[in-house]
């Protein structure tokens, strides 16, 4: 095997450890919930989603900038498409947020 095989299969083996974390990390977020969990430990769970989604991007080559880009370009069409003043509300707080980012 040489060294371009092994970089290869070792990108491999990251990205599945990194999808078994997310996948793990939701099971974690599912279960804070059903047990009433704080909002600092829901918040923990949160933010380490946060992070393994944007290693996992990363290994697929996805920037955060174009992660946060995709977002706001969702938010934007979510927001033509609610109807709920609500949820409205909600992701024109998000879209403004990510748009300072940007």
């Amino acid at each position: 095997m040489d060294t371009k095989d092994f970089d290869i299969a070792k990108n491999i083996k990251m990205t599945e450890n990194l999808q078994c974390q997310m996948l793990s990390a939701v099971a974690q977020f599912f279960s804070a919930m059903q047990e009433n969990a704080t909002k600092g430990e829901k918040a923990e769970i949160l933010a380490e989603l946060e992070i393994v989604m944007y290693l996992l991007a990363a290994r697929m080559g996805i920037s955060k900038e174009t992660l946060d880009q995709k977002a706001a370009a969702k938010l934007k069409l979510g927001l033509l498409q609610e109807e709920r003043p609500e949820w409205k509300t909600s992701l024109l707080e998000l879209h403004r947020e990510l748009g300072l980012k940007l």
